[in-house]
């Protein structure tokens, strides 16, 4: 030995083989015949090695006898004969086969009297075609004598005649014994075993792509330890190189040197198709019939080299379609990464190998190159734009700055950057190019889709201005100047003082379809969000239904605000939910149609708000996270701000302060609230801090919308429940003027707007607070559609009662109701607050549902006992818990004493840690903070 670890004569992974070869040494009766096959290196031959041993320690003679051709070697049948010492070399000429076959059988005869005997033959593809012959006789024959058999071959290989043998043995009950990839198990043994150490994840993955082959990963290893490709320390060996050695290559170079050079040729057409391939695409490549493949794909099957599955073709052993690869000349598979590309864009499905294949094969200098990356940036720009975002800035790269179609690639970059949503990328790309860009229509061009880009990303003042330069310009082609005024349109409408906007709006739609069809969907949206802003919500409505027919399929592509987006929101508003969630999807080309571009996050925004209204906090917290992850993922800034306010007020409601204090107050860079009537974030806002602080802290916050009434509605129609906020919240910091001045434009909304019940009730509810009217807070409550809105009715009503004398028994009833729909709203802090009050009646009432739990774990911990522990592991002190879950600061302890017994810990940081562990949405420890500074 050289040092190296003990790897001969070993046998890895193969104790199932190894027991079939003693039950079959054992056996006394019955057919005495075991089939082995298994691919070049896979360990067939030392395994029959280990059986040829096994046999000799129990007593048997064992019989071998090798059937690979050699020059001057004698045929299979006389080589047995002369092991068994038979003079088969020197028998008479006129011998004939079937005599040597019948003189094989009377030698094996007479040497089974005397003991048994094992006959191992391997390689039988090798075999000449009187041995095969004999074999189909032979083990029959000699059934009744202790004779056992060994008979293997390369996998799928010898032809027709070996496989009919084989076929024939079977059926008379030969075992067959095919031996397949190592186990991940046994591979990790046969690479400990070789290196001596314990394989690092780099190691393992590079074991891993050798299939489960034994010869190939013991010539990996060998070649690493020969290379210094690995390191080994202290029991461990760490990968450093990521070449393959070349024992390994050598090993693989053997196994296509078998292969005629059509069918090495299409081994590494296959090998850059992929791990995985369809023979059709290696039949366009090779310009030949997929018929024409048979022979040569034939011959790399029965090498192992690949295998078929029900699709497609796969490559058994990464590492050699590795190696297959660097066999081929550089500029060679520059040429046939980008004919690959082209063929599967002919092909169609496979956009993401496509793009692979063409930027791998995109290099300076060679136009033909350019024109396939144009070519499929244009193809997958509908399709796949984040892959026709990647070709095009590489063909970009490679564009000289004089080359005359440096411009169109730019836009086409540009209008992929922002199908896929990089928003930030789109913008940096026009800025850059304006600076080459000449004067006159591709700067009108650059400028416009720039202004669209802008306005999500929460700069609409500068997109108002950038369209408006293009505006100015003389001599604009009619295509172009539509497209400027629909994105001032955008720009303008996304601003609190939009100018002389609603008259060019007015206008456009007055003309009709004559400056294009896009464009009047765009002075729809801006007519409508004034409308809504104004109160004239059914106006409004029509305005955006309108907008949504003309928009549908009108052929515009730009990053726009759809109208489908705007009108789903509005609905949510007013509550009309089965035609809010129609909106997402008919007529729009569903929810994906409504949210293209930069605007991808809308429809997870209002579908957050759809499951808040029908009382699902959870998910709807889930979705307005997504929301917001998406946004800021695309620079989209102005979604962002919309979903930090849906989550805000979704975890409001279900109770979680922390979470709503920490998004109502926007995001990191200070943006603006979002100007779009998609959300209320200053409204949310004062009501996380009138939660938090009171009534008196949250009233600094809405003067802006409380002295906007009298000509702007957005604070009432966000929400069924804003006005009778507003009215509590301004009666609480005794602000009455505040209160009339809510119900009075309450009042007017309603009158204004007759068909929508939502602000019928929303009005009678800010109404009878104020008046201390309990028929309004009745009725109100009757109408509300809303869960959390009839709750909060009746809760305002059983306060108003006051619960004495004669009015006791209708203010529990009518508590009950609140907690009823709380529930149902999924608002456990507010249904915590109405059992409170019950309590303080005298009344109990269980909040807590019976299910089989376990007695310990965290599975064991009740909904109560969870959320507290939640609470815990955000850093909160027992007091702001109490406060935050509207219960005591002893009934937290209490909560607290029940989760360390079950949880078997002792402290508040081992629970905080089994938190985290256990929470779809774990804290960011290095950034949250306790109200306390913790």
């Amino acid at each position: 030995m050289d040092g190296r670890p003990p790897t001969q004569g070993t046998t890895f992974g193969r104790q199932r083989e190894r027991a079939s070869i003693d039950e079959l040494l054992t056996r006394v009766d019955g057919p005495r015949i075991m089939l082995v096959e298994g691919e070049a290196g896979s360990g067939r031959t030392r395994l029959l090695e280990e059986a040829a041993r096994r046999a000799a320690d129990e007593g048997f003679a064992v019989v071998v006898a090798d059937t690979a051709p050699e020059l001057r070697r004698p045929a299979v049948l006389e080589r047995l004969l002369s092991v068994l010492g038979e003079p088969g070399r020197h028998a008479p000429p006129t011998d004939g086969q079937d005599r040597l076959a019948e003189r094989l059988r009377a030698a094996l005869e007479r040497r089974a009297r005397a003991t048994s005997l094992l006959v191992v033959l391997d390689d039988l593809e090798w075999a000449d075609p009187a041995t095969v012959l004999a074999l189909r006789t032979l083990p029959i024959q000699l059934a009744s004598s202790p004779v056992c058999w060994i008979l293997a071959r390369r996998t799928s290989s010898g032809g027709t005649d070996l496989d009919r043998l084989f076929l024939r043995l079977q059926t008379g009950g030969a075992v067959l014994l095919q031996l397949r990839p190592l186990s991940g198990e046994a591979v990790s043994d046969l690479v400990t075993a070789a290196l001596g150490a314990r394989p690092d994840s780099g190691l393992r993955v590079l074991a891993d792509r050798a299939g489960g082959n034994p010869l190939l990963l013991l010539e990996l290893m060998n070649g690493l330890l020969d290379e210094g490709g690995v390191v080994i320390s202290q029991g461990y060996a760490r990968l450093v190189t990521s070449r393959l050695p070349e024992r390994a290559r050598i090993v693989i170079q053997g196994r296509l040197d078998d292969l005629d050079p059509e069918a090495r040729r299409l081994l590494e057409v296959a090998a850059m198709l992929g791990p995985t391939f369809h023979p059709l695409a290696a039949a366009d490549l090779l310009g030949i019939s997929p018929s024409g493949l048979l022979p040569s794909l034939e011959a790399i099957l029965a090498t192992g080299l690949l295998t078929a599955r029900e699709e497609a073709l796969v490559f058994r052993h990464d590492v050699v379609r590795e190696s297959v690869i660097t066999s081929i000349p550089g500029p060679v598979r520059q040429a046939l990464h980008v004919q690959i590309g082209r063929t599967l864009l002919e092909h169609g499905g496979r956009v993401n190998a496509a793009s692979t294949h063409l930027m791998a094969g995109a290099v300076p200098g060679v136009p033909e190159v350019l024109q396939s990356l144009d070519e499929a940036s244009a193809e997958m720009l509908d399709t796949c734009p984040a892959a026709a975002a990647e070709l095009t800035r590489r063909a970009l790269d490679l564009t000289e700055p004089t080359d005359p179609r440096r411009f169109a690639r730019t836009m086409t970059a540009m209008r992929a950057l922002v199908a896929a949503g990089n928003l930030m990328g789109a913008a940096e790309l026009a800025e850059a190019a304006l600076d080459q860009c000449a004067s006159g229509p591709s700067t009108a061009e650059l400028l416009t889709t720039l202004s669209f880009v802008l306005v999500p990303m929460g700069q609409a003042a500068r997109a108002s201005d950038t369209a408006k330069v293009v505006l100015d310009m003389p001599d604009l082609p009619d295509e172009v100047r539509d497209r400027a005024e629909l994105a001032l349109l955008q720009a303008e409408a996304g601003l609190q003082e939009s100018g002389n906007v609603l008259d060019r709006a007015r206008a456009i739609v007055k003309a009709g379809d004559v400056p294009g069809r896009g464009l009047v969907a765009g002075a729809l949206i801006v007519l409508a969000l004034n409308g809504w802003d104004e109160g004239d919500l059914i106006g409004a409505l029509e305005f955006t239904r309108t907008g949504v027919r003309q928009a549908f399929d009108d052929g515009v592509h730009e990053c726009r605000l759809h109208p489908g987006l705007i009108l789903a929101s509005f609905l949510v508003d007013v509550r009309l939910m089965d035609e809010a969630r129609q909106a997402m999807v008919l007529g729009t080309g569903g929810a994906d149609g409504i949210g293209r571009d930069g605007w991808a996050a809308g429809p997870a925004i209002v579908r957050s708000r759809i499951d808040l209204a029908e009382g699902r906090p959870e998910e709807a917290i889930r979705g307005a996270r997504a929301a917001l992850e998406a946004a800021d993922a695309v620079g989209a800034h102005l979604l962002g701000a919309c979903a930090r306010s849906a989550l805000a007020l979704a975890a409001l409601r279900s109770g979680d302060l922390e979470t709503a204090t920490e998004h109502s107050l926007g995001d990191a860079g200070g943006s603006a609230p979002p100007p779009f009537d998609l959300t209320r974030s200053e409204l949310v806002r004062a009501q996380v801090t009138e939660a938090c602080d009171g009534p008196r802290a949250a009233l600094p916050g809405l003067s802006r919308l409380l002295d906007g009434l009298a000509a702007h509605n957005r604070a009432l129609t966000c929400d069924p429940t804003a006005a009778a906020w507003l009215v509590r919240t301004a009666v609480a910091a005794d602000e009455t003027r505040s209160a009339e001045e809510v119900v009075a434009a309450a009042d007017r909304l309603a009158d204004m707007n007759p068909g929508l019940p939502s602000l019928a009730a929303s009005a009678e509810h800010a109404r009878g607070l104020l008046r201390g009217d309990p028929d309004l807070l009745r009725n109100a409550a009757a109408v509300h559609a809303d869960h959390w809105a009839r709750a909060s009715a009746y809760e305002d009503l059983g306060i108003l009662l006051g619960g004495v004398g004669d009015a006791r028994g209708r203010t529990i009833r009518f508590f009950d109701e609140a907690l009823s729909s709380y529930a149902a709203a999924g608002a456990e802090r507010d249904a915590a607050r109405i059992r409170g009050r019950l309590r303080r009646m005298g009344e109990r009432r269980r909040h807590w549902n019976h299910r089989d739990r376990p007695a310990t774990g965290w599975d064991s911990l009740t909904g109560t006992e969870q959320r507290i522990s939640g609470l815990v592991a955000r850093g909160l002190t027992n007091q702001r818990i109490a406060d935050q879950l509207s219960v005591s600061v002893h009934t937290v302890a209490f909560h607290l004493r029940q989760v360390f017994r079950k949880l078997d810990i002792r402290s508040r940081v081992e629970l905080a840690r089994q938190a985290i562990e256990q929470s779809d949405d774990p804290p960011d420890v290095h950034s949250t903070k306790s109200p306390d500074g913790a």
